[in-house]
């Protein structure tokens, strides 16, 4: 399978991390009282993870417009006209429907219609499970031919599940899962694949025994969860990301998912596109992941994209010459489930 057309457009409103504390302290001026202490938190906090800045957008930017012209340029670089694609999947967290899919709408503001089309709800790791997806729809059919990936990203809402809940602090305690909402940007990335005459080899581990780490409830969501302890669920439709636990449990098999894929190499990748997490996190498993030399990751200039993540970092090592047509690259993504992957991207 091959990656014929990719782009991620980003939002206007540049966010630097003084922002990120003065918004804090701002909303959690009523509640929170050694406002110096958390201030040194925050500041501290941003500077391990590596982060510099991230993007949101302005109030006359719309997802649907971004969303649109990541599409019109994927099609440009992959040659294709709209009436070409065959599939559309939409594979973000980040939504307006639960019902029906939220691709009808991304088709509908496409201008496409009579369309095969459904969502991937599967956290970070939306993106690779519809890559996977994907290939499996252009080896085992006739009728797929070009494939559209939409993932969009667009969590900072004045009233959502980050903002102003997770930027408002009661209690030291809750910087242990709200601190990973301070680096959140936002994109949407579109990518379309085609089949060819080689395999996409994919490697997964996953452990859903840690699934409460890190989520985003809906009402009356107990009924489906074995662990009723309040401290992994707050309120519905809040962010929770314990990053301690995240990076404790999450370390040894992102390394080793990554392993296990390159062991089945019969090439060095040039490079290797994590998921925007942490650029100190990255580098931490990288290297013991003996790849420090291919990494490429956005994080510091743009933060956690979420699904957007690797195509932001595709996208943009074309824009800058750094991958080139017919190379291969490796995408490794880690996600909330807990779920890890490592898979090949042929351009």
């Amino acid at each position: 399978m091959k990656l014929v057309g990719i782009d991620c457009q980003i939002p206007s409103n540049k966010i630097a991390n003084a922002d990120i504390i003065d918004l804090v302290k701002y909303y959690s001026t009523p509640t929170f009282s050694d406002l110096k202490g958390l201030e040194v938190f925050v500041r501290k906090y941003l500077s391990l993870t590596g982060i510099e800045s991230r993007f949101w957008r302005e109030k006359n930017e719309k997802p649907l417009d971004l969303i649109k012209q990541a599409v019109d340029n994927a099609l440009k670089m992959a040659h294709l006209q709209l009436k070409d694609i065959d599939l559309v999947i939409y594979s973000s967290i980040d939504r307006g429907f639960i019902e029906p899919a939220n691709s009808n709408f991304i088709c509908k503001a496409l201008g496409l219609n009579n369309i095969r089309n459904f969502d991937i709800v599967d956290a970070c790791m939306g993106w690779a499970s519809a890559v996977q997806v994907a290939a499996s729809f252009l080896n085992n059919s006739s009728h797929y031919h070009s494939i559209l990936i939409v993932n969009a990203e667009f969590p900072m809402d004045e009233k959502g599940a980050v903002l102003p809940s997770n930027f408002t602090i009661k209690q030291k305690s809750e910087l242990q899962w709200k601190s990973a909402s301070f680096t959140m940007g936002e994109a949407a990335s579109a990518s379309i694949f085609q089949k060819d005459d080689k395999s996409t080899l994919f490697e997964f581990i996953e452990d859903h025994f840690q699934s409460e780490l890190c989520t985003i409830t809906l009402p009356n969501s107990e009924k489906y969860r074995m662990d009723a302890a309040k401290k992994y669920f707050p309120d519905d439709l809040q962010f929770f990301a314990d990053s301690a636990l995240l990076l404790q449990k999450g370390m040894l098999p992102a390394i080793n998912v990554l392993q296990n894929l390159l062991g089945k190499l019969d090439y060095t990748p040039k490079m290797v596109f994590p998921h925007s997490i942490s650029s100190k996190v990255i580098q931490d498993a990288a290297l013991n992941a003996g790849v420090q030399a291919s990494i490429y990751s956005t994080f510091s200039k743009l933060g956690n994209l979420a699904t957007a993540s690797v195509p932001s970092g595709i996208t943009k090592a074309l824009l800058n010459n750094l991958l080139k047509p017919n190379e291969k690259a490796i995408a490794w993504i880690a996600s909330a489930g807990m779920k890890y992957a490592a898979f090949e991207v042929q351009l």
